[in-house]
């Protein structure tokens, strides 16, 4: 007998449960108005996931990249060899020595597990199950997982997730530390009890009233670590993008921050303060037409009292071309690279007040108070600024006046929400209050 239906006449957990009874090995397939999902089953275990919409977050890279087991030009170096080779993203980490067989496992089970937990969340849908005889998965790197336990999880997360809901409605509120300077203790996951909710719990959850939870200085590893990400500027939408949790453990954690007072909700003028204080403003020396920034100070004094004592300022002298070579490329370039990173921020401010991002380097500029006129590289050039598609693209020259992947900065802007702008309203101020 075939199985297949609807979500509204066969849960999704019970149709987990089934296949995990019998044992089947195929492959689920669930649709509904705007995803299609599928699962891959071998003897009941589910060895993989995936999803047509894909979230960013739901990338075996970037959830490598989050836990800090691969470094951004480790990370690139990779997606470019698997262009070329059609290899699996992991296997070639583990190929060339970046990360172990551990490491992956985990991230490929993070991977099936937020995909398959946001099922558990449809109202409704179509599903499809095709009884296969074998199942293509890595064997080495992936371990089956029991649907059961996955189950009881999804279960969980079910009931907890209107709660958490009810405590962060829109996901583009910006919240702030209410004590930055205020110490906490880590916990052990075991001080996670059902009561840390803070809720009275009824028959629905629109009439479960919330309760102050006691204030204390304990906070769970998870809560923790999404409290040191939260600085009064990003988004939950963002926080949920950076984090090296699933969905559900980081929106949970900030409903356990606010409910502890930790955190609250940020106003129009501390987003404005925050954004000001990351628009650092550049540094003009007039004498010598750069900006120097304090990182730049010991190489520049080391560079500086070295040319003065053994190099005299003589182009005929050989090693003044070193000296020149050495100062362009490495304290030059500094500088630019700090000035399109500027430029970003710069960016960023434009579109958070008038709602658009600037077309072009001269509409920055002329737009921005924070950037004199003529704004250049050190060498006297423009940099180059532009949108394509979700991405903010800033580029520059390196000094031989060749493109440099040292100076590209790309960055995904910033995310405006289901049907536009300003539609959704909750706690909290919006990026945009437009």
């Amino acid at each position: 007998m075939a199985l297949e239906g609807t979500l509204r006449d066969f849960s999704f957990a019970d149709i987990l449960q089934l296949i995990s009874l019998q044992r089947k090995t195929g492959v689920l397939t669930l649709k509904d108005a705007g995803n299609v999902v599928t699962i891959s089953f071998l003897e009941g275990s589910i060895v993989g996931s995936s999803s047509l919409n894909q979230h960013p977050e739901d990338r075996i890279g970037l959830i490598l990249l989050k836990r800090g087991v691969v470094s951004e030009a480790e990370l690139e170096a990779a997606l470019k060899r698997q262009e070329e080779t059609l290899q699996r993203l992991g296997r070639i980490l583990i190929d060339h020595g970046l990360v172990d067989g551990e490491a992956v496992r985990l991230a490929l089970s993070q991977q099936i597990l937020q995909i398959i937990y946001r099922v558990f969340r449809w109202g409704d849908g179509e599903y499809h199950f095709s009884q296969e005889t074998d199942i293509d998965f890595d064997r080495d790197l992936m371990k089956p997982m029991a649907a059961d336990s996955i189950i009881m999880e999804g279960a969980r997360m079910t009931d907890e997730w209107p709660f958490i809901d009810q405590r962060i409605p829109d996901r583009e509120v910006v919240f702030i530390k209410v004590s930055p300077d205020r110490q906490f203790e880590i916990g052990d996951e075991d001080d996670d009890d059902f009561e840390s909710l803070g809720f009275s719990f009824t028959d629905t959850p629109e009439e479960s009233v919330p309760e102050p939870a006691p204030q204390d200085d304990r906070l769970l590893p998870v809560q923790y670590e999404v409290y040191n990400m939260v600085n009064g500027l990003s988004s939950v939408n963002e926080l949920i993008a950076e984090s090296p949790f699933i969905e559900f453990e980081s929106c949970k954690a900030l409903g356990d921050l606010l409910d502890k007072g930790a955190i609250r909700e940020a106003s129009q003028e501390e987003v404005a303060r925050s954004l000001s204080r990351m628009m650092t403003p550049v540094v003009e020396k007039r004498s010598l037409g750069f900006g120097i920034v304090p990182w730049l100070a010991v190489p520049f004094l080391v560079l500086l009292g070295f040319s003065l004592s053994v190099m005299p300022r003589n182009p005929a002298n050989p090693g003044f071309g070193l000296m020149s070579r050495v100062w362009d490329g490495c304290v030059l370039e500094g500088v630019s690279s700090h000035r399109i990173n500027h430029l970003s921020r710069a960016a960023e401010s434009q579109f958070f007040l008038v709602g658009f991002y600037p077309e072009n380097i001269d509409d920055l500029i002329q737009k921005s108070a924070g950037l004199p006129a003529g704004f250049s590289d050190p060498w006297g050039r423009d940099y180059r600024v532009a949108t394509q598609g979700s991405k903010l693209m800033i580029s520059g020259l390196d000094a031989s006046g060749r493109r440099s992947p040292r100076l590209l900065l790309n960055r995904p802007l910033a995310w405006e929400g289901e049907g536009g702008i300003g539609l959704r309203e909750g706690p909290g101020v919006r990026l945009l209050g437009y």
